[in-house]
Order: C-alpha cells, then sequence, then structure tokens
C-alpha cells in the first residue's frame, strides 16, 4: 500500500471482539473504506484480555484499558428479571454519581493519538458517539493539532434525547459546543437525528445521513416451516415491551387456528409472557451474527417491535437484517417514523401502530398468510441491496474526501 493514503484515526470504543450494532457500524467503516485511498488506524476499548495492540490489512488497532474504580454491571441473556432490574439501577445511579465514567479511557485515547501521530501524522479523525468520552478525547487532542480533521459520527442523538435525565443533558449540551466550535462533519443514522444536529450545530459545514445497513450477501431462504415461526433478535429495555404484540396475537388467533411459535433470540427474559403462550416461546442464547442470520432467515417472519418516547429518527439495527432476509416484517412500532417509512418504501411487511392490538393482529395475519399461501413479499432486489453496509459507507468515502484534500 502507498504511504501517500490519507490516514484516519477511529476512535470508538466499539470494536471486535466486543459485539452490538454499534461494533457492526464501525467495522463495516474499516472495511469498506477504500484501502488504496486510507490507513486506518483504530484506538478502541479494551474490556478484556483482547491484544493490546494488532495490525491488519488496514492498520493498526489499539485497545486502551478502562480502569473503572467502580464498575458497570453487565446484564446476561437468560438472568431473572429481578437480577436485571437491579442491574439496571445500580447503572443509572452510577452514571448519575460519575460524570464521565470512561475519564481513565479518555485520556489513555489521547495519548494514544498523540504517539500516533508522531509515528505516522493524522490527516482525519473518526470519532463515534456514545460513550460521550470519544468525542472529549478527539477534542482535547485536537486542541493542539489544527490542521487534523473531525468527523463526529452521532449515531444517535445526544442532548435531545428525550430519555435522558436532565444531568445527562447538560453534559452532552458542554459536549456539542465543543463538537460545533472545531468538527468539520456530523453523521448520523437517520434524517431526523440529523437534521437537530443541523440546528444544534450551527458552525459545522457538513452533514451526512449514514444508516447501519445490513452486511451479508445471503440469498432469501424461500423455505416455509411445518410451523409458522416468527423470531425477534435481540433484547428489550425501558418502555420497549411484547405487551401490545401479545394483545394483537391473542386478537390474531380468535379467528385463527395457527400452529405457531415465537423464538427470541439473544433476548433477556426481562418481559411477562401471557400463561397461554408460554409453552410457544423459546429463547435462544446470543449468537454470532452469521448465525443470527441463519435463524433470522429459517424464521417465517420477523418481529420488529419499536416503542420509543420522545424520540423520533429510531430504525433498530435489526430492521435491516430483517429486510436483507425478505421474510415478511411484524411491525409494532410508531408509524409515523422513520422505520416505518423503511419499511413502507422495501414492502418489507405491515405497519402495526404499538399502541392498536388490532392492527398488530392485522400485521401477524398478513406475515401468516404469505406462510400459508407459501408465496413470498413483492420486493424490489434492487432497491433491498442499497441498504448494504458498503452503500452506505461509500456517503462516508465522499465525505472524507470532500473534506480532506490529498
Amino acid at each position: 500500500m502507498s504511504d501517500n493514503r490519507i490516514h484516519i484515526a477511529l476512535v470508538t470504543a466499539w470494536f471486535p471482539p466486543r459485539k452490538s450494532v454499534a461494533v457492526n457500524r464501525m467495522l463495516a467503516f474499516v472495511n469498506y473504506l477504500s484501502k488504496e485511498r486510507f490507513k486506518i488506524t483504530v484506538i478502541t476499548l479494551n474490556e478484556g484480555n483482547s491484544p493490546a495492540h494488532e495490525t491488519n490489512q488496514t492498520g493498526d488497532i489499539y485497545r486502551e484499558q478502562d480502569e473503572q474504580i467502580i464498575p458497570f454491571l453487565k446484564n446476561k441473556q437468560g438472568e431473572n428479571k429481578l437480577l436485571h432490574l437491579s442491574k439496571v439501577v445500580w447503572n443509572v445511579l452510577l452514571l448519575k454519581v460519575l460524570q464521565y465514567p470512561h475519564k481513565a479511557w479518555m485520556k489513555r485515547v489521547e495519548k494514544r493519538l498523540e504517539f500516533v501521530h508522531s509515528k505516522n501524522p493524522i490527516d482525519l479523525i473518526i470519532s463515534s458517539f456514545s460513550p460521550i468520552e470519544a468525542h472529549l478525547a478527539t477534542y482535547n487532542f485536537l486542541q493542539n493539532h489544527k490542521s487534523i480533521a473531525w468527523v463526529a459520527d452521532m449515531r444517535d442523538e445526544m442532548s435531545t434525547n428525550g430519555q435522558i435525565n436532565n444531568q445527562t443533558r447538560k453534559l452532552l449540551q458542554k459536549a456539542e459546543i465543543k463538537i460545533n466550535s472545531r468538527a468539520q462533519a456530523i453523521t448520523t443514522v437517520s434524517s431526523p437525528i440529523l437534521n437537530d444536529m443541523r440546528r444544534i450545530m450551527t458552525q459545522v459545514q457538513e452533514f451526512a445521513e449514514i444508516r447501519n445497513g445490513f452486511d451479508n450477501d445471503l440469498k432469501p431462504d424461500r423455505n416455509h416451516n411445518s410451523v409458522f415461526t416468527i423470531i425477534y433478535a435481540g433484547t428489550f429495555y425501558g418502555p420497549r415491551k411484547p405487551h401490545t404484540f401479545f394483545e394483537g396475537l391473542r386478537i390474531f388467533l380468535s379467528t385463527h387456528t395457527v400452529e405457531f411459535k415465537i423464538q427470541f433470540l439473544g433476548t433477556h427474559h426481562n418481559f411477562s409472557i401471557p400463561k397461554e403462550f408460554e409453552n410457544k416461546c423459546e429463547f435462544i442464547p446470543p449468537v454470532d451474527n452469521n448465525k443470527a442470520l441463519e435463524y433470522i432467515s429459517k424464521a417465517d417472519a420477523s418481529l420488529l417491535i419499536l416503542n420509543e418516547i420522545n424520540r423520533v429518527g429510531v430504525y433498530s439495527g435489526k430492521i435491516f437484517d430483517y429486510i436483507s432476509v425478505q421474510k415478511p416484517i411484524i411491525s409494532v412500532l410508531n408509524p409515523n417514523d422513520v422505520a416505518a417509512d423503511l419499511i413502507r418504501e422495501q414492502n418489507a411487511g405491515y405497519i402495526a401502530d404499538f399502541n392498536q392490538p388490532n392492527e398488530i393482529a392485522r400485521s401477524i395475519e398478513f406475515a401468516w398468510k404469505i406462510w400459508n399461501d407459501k408465496s413470498y413479499l413483492p420486493v424490489d432486489e434492487a432497491k433491498v441491496k442499497t441498504l448494504h453496509r458498503k452503500y452506505q459507507v461509500k456517503i462516508l468515502e465522499d465525505l472524507i474526501l470532500k473534506i480532506v484534500s490529498k
């Protein structure tokens, strides 16, 4: 590779071996940005016994320890509801006590940026929220390096998130002022969040919506199971629970005699299941992304539940994997937000308001009828392909080239 490549430092707490939608987004940046044009150095969080430094075909990966004095507690699949809730309460209280719980990691990131820059000058930094310490470490480093460009990847909202407390909001507003004064570009996952950022970040010149997308090249599995199988991939938290889905299911079954099962993939059992459905529900432990896609593609329908109070612009990472396998989506969400718009655009399912069990029953019926008729969704495969992560990262690549000329 040529040494004349643009040198990008990616600052993120989310990188393998960690697993999450955020990790997949960061991996897509590394995997799909042109290797001929860019050298990428990743500076991330080391949670366990991973190598502190390794080198691959795209560049160096540095994993920095956090060294939290008071640790956050991790939830595990299958633990009981009381233990799960206790951990959530503990983590919320800890956030209130510690303004910047990842401060030790932030300081290490600043030092690592200096080290990397001394070896091979950095042309541009991409920092990704959350946690906010990724942005703050980048800002602090850039105070002494005025020529380096900065893309602040927000993913989700910061201070405009309707679900955070006032203390957190004030901290994020302070960070937004710093970002506004220094960043050349802002990226987020959806246009409503991006529009909020435009309103807040009046000094920033460039804005881009970079959706998460899917990252597979699977051919659609045209199987129909002998028992109508619905799958939900992921977790439930806060007000996002499946209670209205179960109400809709009950209504659907009052007029249909159906053999069915519901698979919960990598889902914490932190919600109530009506007695009559308990023997229909199967909990599958977390698996890697390829195995998860196999489960999703072999099911007859995917279940998407989004109950985002005081929030707009929420896709949920799983929606793209759901669309990619071309099975009907039972959509239980806000019919006026971006996820519903995307499902309509892709002919991927039937939209039901989270608070309307009768609509949910119709969404279940829509998916069941496709299974019962042994038919398929009328999707446009070319349109589906535009949701692949490589197409989204091309937007980022064009943005970087616009900011950095070399």
